[in-house]
């Protein structure tokens, strides 16, 4: 699924390069979001099916295209042709094969990285931010190159117009306790970006803060819940009710229970 705002001159090039002949299925979807020039013309001619969301915006656009995909993985990218279209195998493998219900695009890893110098450190600065805050060392929370199974998904509530949705997207993921796997994917530059990068980096910085309380309180009842389910399997006296579970057996059920918390 591919949010697209006046990129006629990227869009079919993006659509070339995706690995059909490994997924000869998939449905590739363009979101047209209320571009001015033939962008959805240019993506219809390259087979894709086109759905148009004449109110701008990144979130907009991506939840329209969340809403119209039909498939149990979604994989979404960029139209600018920033993301290799052959690391699309690299970012859906964990989910096709079951290790994670989410997987995650991660662009900087080593130079050369293919971004200007201040979006570089921008995306860095980001990353830290999150990661001091909701954990995971995730070390690009920007990207929008992932992958997403349907179930993690109708689990989430998206509500961001902008660009803060790929922020908004992992809050709500950690507030859910749903692993992210990171993925490194290449980065390709580009000539051009809608991307405002101070103003967006104040809105990101933003909304991680606002959520904050928020995940700290799922964090804590997720914590009671633990201890409640700790006492079902061990007895006052700190042994085992079950002859044959072990404690760690019993830590690792919880742990496996804690991540299908809804």
């Amino acid at each position: 699924m591919i949010p697209a705002l006046n990129e006629e001159e990227r869009i079919g090039r993006v659509l070339e390069q995706i690995p059909y002949n490994w997924l000869p299925e998939a449905e590739v979807i363009v979101v047209d979001n209320g571009s001015s020039d033939d962008t959805a013309r240019v993506a219809a001619s390259k087979g894709a099916r086109v759905v148009r969301e004449p109110r701008r915006g990144y979130g907009i656009a991506t939840r329209t295209g969340f809403s119209k995909a039909t498939g149990d993985i979604i994989v979404t990218m960029d139209a600018d042709g920033g993301h290799w279209p052959g690391d699309l195998l690299k970012v859906l493998r964990p989910v096709a094969e079951g290790s994670s219900m989410v997987a995650m695009g991660v662009r900087i890893h080593s130079f050369p990285h293919g971004m200007k110098i201040r979006r570089f450190f921008g995306n860095v600065m980001l990353a830290k931010v999150f990661d001091a805050l909701y954990g995971g060392h995730l070390g690009d929370v920007q990207c929008g190159f992932r992958a997403i199974h349907r179930k993690a998904l109708n689990k989430l509530r998206l509500s961001q117009d902008g660009m803060q949705l790929t922020t908004e997207l992992l809050i709500e993921l950690k507030e859910r306790g749903i692993p992210i796997c990171p993925v490194q994917v290449r980065q390709v530059p580009t000539d051009h970006s809608h991307i405002r990068e101070a103003g967006d980096f104040i809105e990101h910085v933003s909304l991680m803060l606002r959520r904050f309380p928020s995940y700290w309180s799922a964090r804590i009842r997720n914590r009671h819940w633990a201890v409640a389910q700790t006492r079902k399997f061990v007895g006052m006296n700190g042994h085992s009710r079950t002859d044959n579970r072990g404690r760690d057996e019993v830590k690792q059920q919880i742990l496996d229970s804690l991540r299908k918390i809804a």
